[in-house]
């Protein structure tokens, strides 16, 4: 009977201590997520990381292809030229500094500027969130050995698909030809520049971008990182470490206006990401308008987030490729689901008695939801 007694005293002090860790129910139902193998989550506000989480054959280091969870880095460098003065202003046209773009007044390409192309309103080329437009190019080619010379290819063969600042295509053309006022602006060849206005600033000492090659990676989808570093990206445009405030807030305006009306898989775009309202197919509501959440989802799962109304960032990093790749898009699921969990914790929520319960405020996915993560993970080659 002592035995009994005291088994039942170690448990209770275990449930003590485990009580104690607000995060202790967040992890615990991760654990019990079944439907994407290798994944990690991190959760932190302006002191920094708070929640760092890890699940199955992975970790915080484990380097992972974004696809286009590279687009908000490679904007946010580029922005980093305007901040230290290289190039003068976000709205200087791109003619101002790359010396083969057209000057021609009756040429709507003269009217690009880079706060167009970083915003993905340039006009250049077509394309949709999922359904990124792209043709086999110098970009895409691991022989191309001169940034300039196929940036000018780019900008020579693509037509535009409206007038720019009101004409919003999911391309990698727009970052291409941003990189070529980079390059232009500061007299540094493309990796140098990566270096100093990326990975240097925002302390991601384990990331590359490198594809297809070296010389001319492909800027939209090319970082190679690690939750850690991709982790520090999103702390430091959290607190305003590497750009002005105002920048920042420039970067995070919604720059496609006339899209609010109409379904979108992610929501309305700013610099290379979007201020977030998915699957919405009533449009960018009030709602959506009011979380003022920006995110930037990738194709193999990452999916990072800035809640600025709440003053927090989080993180889902998975990396499903090869055979697991139409499981995917599950880890946005994950997202949706992880998220109200996180946000009664860092509003101060006791949730040890609610997040293994149905609670209606913790609720964040419907029955087509689950069927579609259901169907994606028992029969991929069926999954859209």
């Amino acid at each position: 009977m002592r035995a009994i007694v005291t088994q039942l005293v170690v448990v209770s002090a275990a449930a003590a201590v485990a009580t104690n860790d607000p995060w202790s129910p967040v992890r615990s139902v991760l654990d019990g997520w079944h439907f994407t193998d290798n994944f990690a989550v991190t959760v932190g506000n302006a002191s920094g990381p708070l929640f760092q989480y890890t699940h199955g054959n992975f970790s915080l280091t484990t380097p992972v292809a974004t696809a286009s969870t590279s687009k908000w880095p490679m904007a946010m460098m580029m922005v980093g030229l305007v901040h230290d003065g290289t190039i003068g202003s976000l709205d200087d046209i791109a003619s101002k500094y790359v010396p083969w773009w057209s000057q021609d007044p009756n040429d709507l390409k003269s009217t690009v500027t880079l706060r167009h192309l970083l915003s993905f309103t340039s006009a250049f080329g077509g394309g949709i969130p999922g359904q990124e437009n792209t043709t086999h190019t110098c970009m895409d080619s691991n022989k191309t050995t001169d940034y300039l010379a196929c940036a000018r290819e780019l900008y020579e063969q693509t037509n535009l698909s409206g007038t720019p600042g009101k004409y919003f295509s999911y391309n990698s053309i727009h970052l291409q030809l941003a990189g070529a006022i980079a390059v232009s602006a500061s007299g540094l060849d493309i990796q140098a520049v990566l270096q100093k206005y990326l990975f240097g600033a925002y302390g991601m000492v384990g990331s590359s971008c490198a594809y297809p090659s070296p010389k001319v990676p492909q800027l939209a989808v090319c970082l190679v990182t690690t939750a850690l570093d991709y982790q520090q990206f999103l702390l430091r445009t959290l607190r305003y470490d590497v750009l002005s405030t105002a920048l920042v807030a420039e970067s995070e305006k919604d720059y496609t206006p006339f899209l609010r009306p109409y379904y979108t898989l992610y929501g309305l775009y700013a610099f290379g990401h979007f201020i977030e309202c998915f699957d919405a197919i009533n449009g960018f509501t009030a709602a959506c308008d009011d979380a003022k959440i920006q995110c930037d989802p990738g194709a193999f799962g990452f999916y990072p987030l800035i809640d600025r109304k709440k003053g927090y960032y989080m993180q889902v990093v998975a990396y499903e490729t090869a055979v697991n790749y139409p499981r995917a898009g599950i880890p946005e699921y994950l997202r949706l689901a992880t998220k109200p969990l996180v946000d009664q914790v860092m509003a101060g929520v006791n949730i040890s008695s609610t997040a293994s319960h149905h609670e209606p405020s913790l609720l964040g996915l419907t029955l087509s939801d689950v069927n579609y993560i259901a169907n994606c993970y028992l029969h991929p080659k069926e999954c859209a």
